[in-house]
């Protein structure tokens, strides 16, 4: 079976072009399903959905679309695009999670199109569809697709990137070598030099895996890097100036620099962190991937655009296994190319007439399908005895789906049928994630811990007129769900310093703080309401108290001595 089309191929047939009408449209709606089902039910989940959130409701207030902020202070961490999008998206559809989270469903699906049209003339038409579908039902694709976070909107930068290098590669074209660079440009406002960064390192692979390299020698690089300073240098240059350098001193200082040679926020990783957790987050297709990545590199040498998905795949694995903070999604641009060369691997197989079990690491792929839902189905059912009473019934309908789509795409494996077994995970997927983001996050919505904590805090806050505090218990999701900012603090002095000015306060602390408040001699302690939910971030079950903090009548709040002052533990 051939593995690329050749340029010079027939003029399609109205027949042809209907195909690759309902083809597209019905990856279209599948995606744009997936992405935007349940999100108007479900709250911000992680610390970085928030954190951009407040940023964006801060700036529609200020009317500053230029410098973000988050709780009153200056947010550096990202460049400004993202909150452009979002603060365009909350314009049309409300300051809400699905308002929010609209950017990256729409991302999400952009990027699917792009991968299947650039799949369609890499490897043809029945694995570009098959690819695509496996990429937009892989569990990664969906998750980030449903959070208000950069990294939907970078992977489709970097995937038009690549479309447009592959195209170049074939053809010279003015107009899509300036794509390329409006792409690169757009990936560098989104997310600083790590989108540019994973480009180049691919490129680099492409190269040296065999794949094509007429493509540099047709960038354009004279109008095309103008076109790149076109684009960025003006946002750069004014906030670089508005905060005298600080943005740059952040940004590669404490989040370029650090990132390399630090664990963030505690985001570390063993040796080999990629592949483990990938093997995890892009299942059922991950299974497969190991037996893909043999065939297409053995091939390689026929064909360049196998070469350009393994540069694409395996290229950014280098610096991201190398930089000591990781997190799954840096690697999730990447995917598309592993999804591509799964669909391409299973249309080979088929061609062939044989069991997957005949190629090298097919039987791994078998083991890994069958241990893997396997493990997934027996946490399911756990999961019906564990969790709270709403999620249990979801839990038991992702289970008999998991199940029952396993056994059954086995069973196709097994009799030489990969393309029917692939097209059965892809309905089992589908639904799977469809029920996970519809029915079952939906479900523990009531039982997450910071939402609950900031509704109540704003609530005693305005009930009380007191001002609220945060001490340990500093999810950016409070700071959402109050709607108002609040100060953050570490040592029991600064509350002291609040109390001062003449107003009570009101903050979330743990059994132990208030042991610790009692001992410290100056506050007067008022147990309002006990609140416990599940923390998403330490993955836990946590009880905590509101409390209202006052000062103890007759005792100074004068600042204590450096060896008397208490940390907040």
């Amino acid at each position: 079976m051939s593995s690329t089309i050749s340029p010079e191929v027939a003029t399609p047939t109205p027949d042809d072009r209907r195909k690759v009408w309902r083809d597209g449209m019905l990856i279209a709606v599948v995606a744009l399903t997936l992405n935007l089902i349940g999100n108007t039910h479900t709250g911000l989940w992680d610390r970085d959905e928030p954190r951009y959130a407040v940023a964006v409701r801060e700036m529609r207030s200020q009317g500053d679309w230029m410098l973000p902020t988050f709780n009153g202070e200056p947010r550096y961490h990202k460049p400004i695009l993202i909150y452009w999008l979002m603060g365009a998206s909350t314009a049309v559809f409300g300051d809400n999670p699905f308002g929010l989270r609209f950017v990256s469903a729409c991302a999400g699906v952009a990027t699917a199109l792009v991968c299947w049209r650039l799949a369609r003339q890499l490897v043809g038409p029945l694995p570009a569809l098959l690819g695509t579908l496996a990429l937009v039902t892989s569990p990664l694709m969906v998750a980030e697709s449903k959070l208000a976070t950069t990294d939907a909107t970078l992977a489709l930068t970097i995937a038009t990137a690549q479309a447009c290098l592959w195209s170049l590669s074939q053809r010279d074209s003015m107009r899509v070598a300036l794509g390329f660079w409006a792409a690169v440009a757009i990936a560098f406002l989104t997310k600083g030099p790590v989108g540019p960064s994973l480009i180049a390192v691919a490129g680099l692979a492409s190269w040296l895996f065999g794949g094509p390299t007429a493509y540099w020698r047709r960038l354009r690089w004279r109008w095309g890097f103008g076109l790149f300073l076109m684009i960025t240098v003006p946002w750069f240059l004014y906030i670089g100036i508005r905060t005298q350098g600080d943005f740059f001193r952040f940004a590669v200082g404490s989040q370029l620099v650090n990132r390399m040679t630090t664990q963030l926020e505690e985001h570390g990783g063993f040796p080999g962190y990629y592949p483990v957790s990938t093997l995890a987050m892009f299942y059922p297709w991950s299974a497969i991937v190991p037996a893909s990545i043999v065939a297409a590199w053995s091939r390689r040498k026929q064909s360049p655009a196998l070469g350009f998905l393994l540069g694409w795949a395996l290229g950014p694995l280098v610096p991201l296994e190398l930089m000591k903070t990781k997190l799954i999604h840096y690697y999730f641009p990447a995917m598309p190319a592993l999804a591509i060369l799964v669909a391409w691997f299973i249309t080979v197989v088929a061609a062939d007439v044989v069991t997957i079990r005949r190629w090298t690491f097919g039987r791994l792929a078998m083991g890994l399908i069958g241990g893997m839902g396997i493990g997934i189905v027996v946490l399911l059912i756990a999961g019906v005895q564990l969790l709270p009473g709403p999620v249990r019934l979801p839990s038991v309908a992702l289970a008999v789906i998991v199940a029952a789509g396993t056994l059954y795409a086995l069973f196709l494996f097994q009799s030489a049928m990969p393309v029917r077994a692939m097209q059965t995970l892809i309905v089992c997927w589908a639904l799977a994630m469809a029920i996970f983001g519809g029915w079952f996050v939906p479900s523990g919505e009531p039982y997450r811990l910071s939402r609950i904590v900031g509704e109540k805090m704003a609530a005693y806050a305005r009930a009380e007129r007191t001002k609220p505090v945060l001490v340990t218990f500093q999810e950016p999701n409070i700071i959402y769900a109050m709607q108002r900012t609040a100060p953050t603090m570490r040592k029991w002095d600064q509350m002291a310093d609040l109390l001062t000015r003449g107003q009570n306060l009101v903050t979330v602390i743990n059994p132990s703080q208030v042991k610790s408040l009692d001992e410290d001699g100056r506050f007067q302690v008022d147990i309002l309401e006990p609140v416990e939910g599940f923390n998403i971030n330490k993955g836990i079950h946590e009880r905590l108290r509101i409390a209202r903090i006052s000062p103890k009548s007759g005792v100074s709040l004068a600042r204590r001595s450096a060896a008397e002052q208490t940390l907040v533990k």
